[in-house]
């Protein structure tokens, strides 16, 4: 029997499932990795010790198979950057998308009209994350080392390099660069212009179902896999997180909230918002993705149970209490922006708050504003999706915030569209799973994912509770565009 290895290649750890030739799961292993925060907006990891968990996991999934592994394909964190120096020498770490190196960059943008450029031409939204920014940071404050660097690329770029010797990049991962033109789908070269940066110090661009070059001898042996296995290239989280729950087209919108979360749709052209409230990254010339990611998902939620809760009560014990409080948490707004905001107000100084608070509200409607919340910013996120595309017949929905039969239902009322959830939670490792089968041959057409997951449950709108969230959304935005202005004078509050 042959298998199929899918890697997920993710902030704070990678995950591997291994699935057999029928694409279902057998094994999986993960491996965790720190963040370095040494001060205060930095977000980087070692490259290095992200691909030693790779090789673990590999190696781990590999012994468990009786037959050979056939494939390996890839999802991966966007927006990383990393300079390589002569012999793809590391110069620096993986700056992730979570640093925030660049923010005064971005305000310096945003007012010379860079940023809007930026994004009309790659569909890259206005924030530091976008590897753009951090070059043009890097060229400002860290000259000599900017110099030096002969390549320079993303993690995922990065372990495959290690492991074939080539130098390649999918059009979804470039797509998060901030440097890939949307109507050529090759570096833009007026942008490339102003950085200073060569066309031959980027990657080339491929399909994310290339297969590329054999996997090195040495590491052959190492990872315990035959010779003939085959390095698919794979793509972006973000696609395949979408695609990997059947969202395959603009009917159908991904909503997925872990620590963080993100709403994403698939169209047929590029669309941009007059506003840039949301990123457009092409897949290819017929497949765009849309969508809005925000950094405030379940990390609100855990801040507020040990917040507002004692040190033994539970999450269920947190979500038990919530329930106790009606719809609306009687005019307790809560804006979720614990970390910055990336969509859809695109930013890094936000800052959370209640507003609405009396001496009436008690913990229960403190802990439902709290989660209604999240979900409010989820759907303003989307908000400026149906504006520019249409209003979708469901939303396919996963991620741990999302387990919870009271938080899908709220989600149901909150969008005011049904919320299907899917048996398969590791929607990205089974796309990278299925992209490989695409390579393969042993699939043709991207509906065809459908075959490889199921629907679990569905949550249709309660009519009544979704016409009190409909009537409350306009004051939450209200409130959200009243305190815009103040967060900058937040900025020292640490």
């Amino acid at each position: 029997m042959k298998y199929i290895i899918g890697m997920d290649v993710g902030t704070t750890a990678t995950k591997g499932v291994l699935y057999d030739e029928k694409g279902k799961a057998v094994f999986s292993a993960s491996k965790g990795y720190p963040l370095i925060q040494t001060k205060i907006g930095q977000a980087e990891e070692d490259p290095k010790m992200i691909f030693d968990a790779v090789q673990e996991i590999i190696f781990a999934l590999a012994q468990k198979v009786d037959g050979e592994i056939a494939a390996i394909s890839w999802s991966s964190q966007m927006h990383s950057l990393i300079g390589l120096g002569k012999d793809n020498d590391l110069l620096t770490n993986s700056i992730t998308w979570a640093d925030n190196c660049a923010k005064n960059i971005v305000q310096d943008a945003k007012r010379s009209g860079l940023a809007q450029k930026i994004y009309r031409k790659t569909g890259m939204p206005m924030h530091p994350m976008a590897p753009i920014y951090k070059l043009l940071w890097l060229k400002d404050k860290k000259q000599e080392l900017f110099n030096q660097a002969e390549k320079w690329i993303g993690i995922k770029e990065y372990l495959i390099l290690r492991l074939t010797g080539k130098l390649v990049v999918d059009t979804t991962m470039a797509a998060g660069t901030g440097m890939l033109n949307l109507e050529t789908l090759t570096w833009d070269q007026e942008l490339l212009d102003l950085l200073n940066v060569k066309r031959d110090q980027l990657p080339e661009i491929a399909q994310p179902t290339e297969i590329i070059a054999p996997i090195k001898e040495d590491y052959v042996q190492k990872l315990g896999i035959n010779p003939d296995t085959k390095i698919v290239l794979g793509a972006s989280d973000g696609y395949l997180s979408t695609i990997g729950v059947n969202a395959i087209d603009s009917d159908h919108f991904a909503l997925n909230v872990g620590t963080s979360g993100a709403v994403r749709t698939i169209v047929d052209q590029p669309k941009i918002d007059q506003k840039a409230s949301y990123f457009c990254y092409p897949v290819d010339k017929k497949h765009y993705l849309l969508g809005g990611p925000v950094n405030n998902g379940g990390i609100v939620f855990n801040w507020a149970r040990q917040t507002l809760f004692d040190a033994d009560e539970t999450p269920q014990d947190y979500l038990d209490v919530a329930q106790t409080a009606s719809a609306g948490s009687r005019g307790l707004i809560f804006l979720p922006y614990l970390g910055g905001e990336r969509a859809p107000i695109w930013d890094a100084n936000a800052c959370g708050s209640f507003v609405g608070l009396t001496r009436m509200h008690q913990k229960p409607e403190m802990a439902r504003a709290v989660i209604e919340g999240i979900i409010f910013n989820l759907y303003d996120a989307a908000f400026s999706l149906i504006k520019n595309t249409k209003k979708p017949v469901a939303i396919n929905a996963t991620g741990g915030f999302l387990k919870n039969d009271f938080v899908r239902q709220l989600c149901a009322d909150i969008f005011n569209v049904p919320i299907v959830t899917m048996k398969e939670q590791q929607s990205g490792t089974l796309a990278a799973m299925f992209l490989t089968r695409q390579a393969l041959g042993l699939n043709e057409k991207l509906s065809e994912i459908k075959q490889f997951d199921q629907i679990d449950k569905v949550y249709f709108p309660n009519q009544k509770e979704a016409a009190v969230y409909q009537n409350l959304f306009p004051l939450y935005c209200e409130v959200k565009n009243a305190l815009a202005a103040s967060y900058r004078k937040f900025v020292n509050k640490d």
